[in-house]
């Protein structure tokens, strides 16, 4: 096993192999079952919206738990994409984070188109590989950590609004708000 990732609501876990296959774990149910061989070793594996999957071969998968495939993003003609390692979802789902080499892509799902958008590449000179990421628990921060040790913090709202000078509507996704 080379990643794995819990579901939403916590009652299922997948898990990615060196085989490439990514099976999944009902807690529940107490069984498993393989549901898609990925076109690459899963090193980064998420599960939001969907199950999303990615490893060295520059391309970003994204999966149903029946594992039927949704969408793919290729970067195999970007000479600046190395392996993806990590995968990290916001709390809402729906939001997710890939490392990289030297950068991090950001993915946000559209309900109303029903697919992922690559919502931008935080490109980091010198940071090298993105070994760990993670989300705050309302979703408002997200934390990366590199190679060489180094922890960043970053702000991860889409908006602020001050409400009467006493209150901060903190956007954090378009289904969540903070206050």
């Amino acid at each position: 096993m080379v990643a794995i990732a819990t579901s939403r609501d916590g009652n299922a876990i997948v898990s990615g192999h060196l085989d490439c296959s990514v099976y999944a774990y009902y807690l529940d149910r107490q069984q498993h079952q393989r549901i898609f061989v990925h076109h690459s070793i899963p090193y980064a594996l998420g599960w939001g919206e969907h199950i999303v999957a990615a490893g060295n071969d520059s391309k970003v998968s994204f999966y149903d738990a029946n594992g039927n495939t949704i969408q793919r993003f290729d970067y195999t003609n970007d000479e600046q994409v190395r392996d993806f390692v990590n995968a990290a979802i916001n709390p809402s789902g729906d939001t997710m984070v890939l490392g990289n080499f030297n950068r991090f892509y950001v993915y946000n799902y559209n309900k109303k188109r029903d697919q992922w958008e690559e919502i931008g590449v935080k490109k980091v000179e010198n940071y090298y590989t993105v070994t760990a990421l993670c989300w705050k628990n309302d979703g408002s921060k997200l934390l990366t950590g590199s190679l060489c040790g180094s922890v960043d913090l970053y702000d991860a709202s889409l908006r602020k609004v001050r409400y009467k000078g006493k209150f901060e509507f903190n956007y954090v996704s378009p289904s969540q708000i903070v206050i």
